[in-house]
């Protein structure tokens, strides 16, 4: 979704590993994660996971991936970015549309741990 404009698909493939970046440019983390609501019969996209938390997060889901959180002691956090706050109107350059500052004050900064994905 694009800020200001209506709705507008973009491809998941297209999104995931893309780095998104600030209005002055500014790395913010890639892509990971995708988060999305059935409403209906579509699938709306309600935030963004982005950074290595989001990769370490994903990974966690496995053996392996615990092992690896558990060894680095990382935090299990992530930055998560409202759909509304990412500008995609380039897939291939998505943008914030505030700076990080104003993304943090909103209380975006990280995003809550996920329980545990039991295979």
């Amino acid at each position: 979704m694009t800020a200001g404009r209506g709705p507008r698909l973009v491809r998941v493939e297209q999104l995931l590993g893309t780095m998104v970046r600030d209005p002055a440019g500014r790395r913010v983390g890639r892509i990971e994660e995708i988060t999305a609501e059935a409403r209906g019969e579509e699938c709306l996209v309600t935030s963004y996971l982005v950074g290595l938390h989001a990769v370490l997060d994903r990974l966690a889901a496995w053996a392996l991936g615990r092992f690896v959180l558990a060894r680095l002691r990382l935090p299990a956090a992530r930055r998560e970015i409202p759909w509304q706050h990412l500008d995609l109107a380039d897939p291939a350059r998505p943008r914030l549309t505030c700076s990080l500052a104003a993304l943090e004050a909103l209380g975006c900064r990280d995003a809550p741990e996920r329980p545990p994905v039991s295979a």
